[in-house]
């Protein structure tokens, strides 16, 4: 009978969640820690020594680029330069393996399965420590030429507001103002050092105006983000995904807000959903990615 079972494995800094998958189902999921010492060196020994058996192929999503030919061009949280770990998997377990960056990976299992189900192309924006973003068009994840399409988080709004450095090296990125890191930057900024993202979205959302204010901001750079990349590869829909997005239809409704403010006309219409798959989301998108 032949073997219809994919696995899904989501490599994160600190857990690698993996998941035996068939037909979109989740048979058993379970986790290993991170290991990255010595370089990251031990991180796919362990996960190959927790695998249950065969499977038809396995995927792995990176927190980092990936080339169109399976290369990570580096993985900074794991400990990983330039490599191919698809070859090393493949010699150890002999199960074909694929490779491809995480927030891509969220997005092809939210288009699929989750919050842009019955789209065939939308823009997933992951909001957590930073803004990442993937791409699916026509069914199929987009990675570019460098494997950065869709990085929205680094969309550069006010070059000159030299109190948002980005990790990038540039100044005024997406990521700065609208991630969890950005909402309490601007927090502090306002005079509320000490709150986390969640203490800020949730007294906003009980009407304190300067808190209030804070998400504003945030939710207008992330509108206008969002307008800007839609007017490039006009996705049928935009999903938002990860951790500041659990703050719900308050934070949704805002950035569809701003996006009907700045969007270009013919991109009027675009509806901003919220993510439904929550942590599962890259596992499960790694699983059909090596389905295929």
């Amino acid at each position: 009978m032949e073997n219809k079972r994919y696995y899904g494995i989501d490599i994160g800094g600190t857990t690698v969640k993996i998941g035996l998958v068939e037909n979109g189902a989740v048979l058993k999921k379970w986790s290993v820690p991170t290991d990255t010492s010595n370089g990251g060196k031990n991180i796919l020994p362990d996960i190959i020594a927790s695998l249950p058996g065969p499977a038809a192929g396995a995927a792995l999503a990176v927190p980092g680029a990936v080339l169109p030919d399976d290369t990570v061009n580096k993985c900074v949280n794991l400990g990983w330069g330039v490599c191919r770990p698809t070859d090393d998997f493949t010699a150890a377990t002999g199960i074909p393996c694929r490779v491809l960056n995480d927030a891509n990976s969220a997005a092809l299992a939210e288009q699929r399965l989750g919050g842009g189900k019955g789209f065939e192309s939308i823009l997933f924006v992951a909001l957590g420590t930073g803004v990442g973003a993937g791409v699916v068009l026509d069914g199929a994840v987009r990675v570019g030429a460098r494997g950065s399409a869709g990085e929205i988080g680094h969309l550069c709004i006010d070059p000159e507001d030299k109190d948002a450095a980005c990790t990038c090296g540039h100044y005024g990125c997406v990521e700065t103002y609208a991630s969890a890191t950005g909402i309490t930057r601007l927090a502090a900024l306002a005079g509320r050092p000490g709150l986390s993202c969640k203490q800020v979205v949730d007294a906003a959302a009980a009407g304190d105006e300067t808190l209030l204010a804070v998400v504003d901001r945030a939710c207008d750079v992330l509108g206008r983000g969002i307008a800007g990349a839609c007017a490039i590869i006009d996705p049928e829909a935009v999903v938002l995904g990860g951790g500041v997005a659990q703050a719900g239809e308050f934070f949704r409704r805002k950035v569809q807000a701003a996006f009907d403010k700045y969007a270009f006309h013919a991109c009027l219409g675009t509806e901003i959903r919220l993510a439904t798959l929550g942590s599962d989301a890259g596992m499960l998108g790694a699983a059909l990615y090596a389905e295929g």
